[in-house]
């Protein structure tokens, strides 16, 4: 009996040490494996989201930072810190233990051999090309359907009328407005409008629409044509803004469509050769109101200055690092459990590209519309000035709201009313 003490007492504090170090690989944050990989993940409602660094795609991976795993929907594969290293490594549990841990297994002064090692490293990088052969023919095919979508909306603005005597003038006629001479802006009579979400494409509209070109830097041009705004019309209507409802489910359809590579773009109301000056609101009329506003008082920058329409406060502001919680709206779960919603946040994210300005431009001022929701609204122009100072430091950029619960156009119809 005696003999066999001293091989359990060994093997009690192997276990004990083999126990712990397992418990240490387990104990390390969840994203370090990806920072050895420099995966391309975004933070999104408390996980980070984006193409797996395995299998590609566009957002089927998925680490939770509350719960410390990973799931990739397109392999199934899921699991903990341990079983993502296993996955993104391509090696077994033990070695993904000695990678997490910096120190081979206890009780084994060589971890994985040169052989195994060579081999995982050979099998690493052939996994890595076929990644990329699958990367880049999927953004392959993604560059040709936008390049396909852009000459349809090529087309569609070729198509379009002139302004004058259109129902497009009427509208902006109906919300006080004129366009400059020099502005994009065309009519379509005639245009359907398809719904959005059925297993089969239907029209739930036509009639006129406003359309206005989006341009964007594309290939080292500044203002390439990028797709279309599009803003149906319904002159029986008092702001003259269509109201449209889908026949099959009976919800409101919105009467505003971006199509084409819009993301980044703008729509360039009033242009000049070298602006000094450049303001940017979200919608057409709101910019139009505010150019008309300047126009009737003499603003003295009028002639530098260039009025673009950005289209949307998530266009002004640009990508954000992350989001944060709304103070006052709150969202229910499945379970009945309230928590706030989450909205992008201020901080701009500078490794993807937004709006890009004239290198002329001294000064922007960013159009705030009081009847958005202030929190989100203030944090996609607070994020759109920080984007703009990154890149230029001797910016200077301003912020004009309107009042609370109207836009621009409201103050200037109520003015002229």
């Amino acid at each position: 009996m005696d003999s066999h003490a001293p091989p359990a007492a060994h093997d009690a504090a192997h276990d004990a040490a083999y126990a712990e170090w397992i418990s240490e690989a387990r104990a390390v944050p969840i994203t370090r494996p990806l920072e050895r990989l420099a995966a391309r993940l975004v933070v999104r409602s408390g996980e980070l989201v984006g193409p797996c660094p395995v299998c590609g795609g566009r957002d089927r991976f998925a680490v939770s930072l509350r719960k410390g795993v990973f799931h990739c929907r397109g392999s199934g594969e899921g699991g903990d810190v341990i079983a993502l290293t296993r996955y993104l490594e391509a090696c077994d549990f033990h070695t993904a233990c000695a990678i997490l841990t910096g120190r081979n297994r206890p009780g084994r002064e060589v971890g994985e051999s040169t052989e195994a090692r060579a081999d995982r490293q050979a099998a690493l990088a052939k996994r890595a090309a076929a990644l990329a052969r699958v990367t880049e023919e999927a953004r392959r095919t993604e560059a040709r359907f936008r390049e396909r979508e852009r000459m349809r909306c090529w087309q569609l603005w070729r198509a379009a009328q002139p302004l004058p005597g259109t129902a497009a003038e009427a509208y902006l006629a109906l919300r006080g407005l004129a366009a400059p001479p020099e502005a994009p802006l065309r009519c379509l009579p005639d245009h359907p409008l398809y719904a959005a979400g059925r297993a089969q494409v239907a029209i739930v509209h036509r009639g006129p629409a406003l359309v206005a070109p989006i341009v964007r830097p594309i290939n080292g041009l500044f203002g390439r044509f990028a797709g279309l705004h599009i803003t149906w019309i319904d002159l029986a209507e008092p702001d003259g803004k269509a109201r449209i409802r889908d026949p099959e489910t009976g919800l409101l359809v919105p009467a505003r469509k971006v199509r084409g590579s819009a993301r980044g773009g703008r729509i360039p109301l009033v242009s000049v050769p070298e602006p000094e000056d450049l303001v940017i609101g979200e919608g057409i009329e709101t910019v139009l109101s505010v150019w008309r506003a300047h126009a009737a008082c003499g603003w003295a920058r009028r002639a530098t200055a260039a009025y673009w329409a950005a289209y949307s406060l998530d266009n002004i502001g640009g990508p954000a690092v992350g989001t944060v919680p709304h103070p006052t709206e709150r969202l229910r779960d499945s379970r009945g459990r309230e928590r706030p919603r989450r909205v992008k946040g201020p901080v701009p994210d500078l490794a993807r590209p937004g709006l890009v300005l004239p290198e002329t431009t001294r000064r922007v001022w960013l159009l705030g519309d009081g009847d958005s929701d202030r929190f989100t609204t203030e944090a996609a122009l607070l994020r759109a000035a920080a984007r703009f100072h990154a890149a230029r430091p001797d910016l200077e950029v301003y912020v004009a709201w309107a009042p609370d619960g109207q836009d621009f156009n409201d103050v200037l119809r109520r003015v002229a009313a």
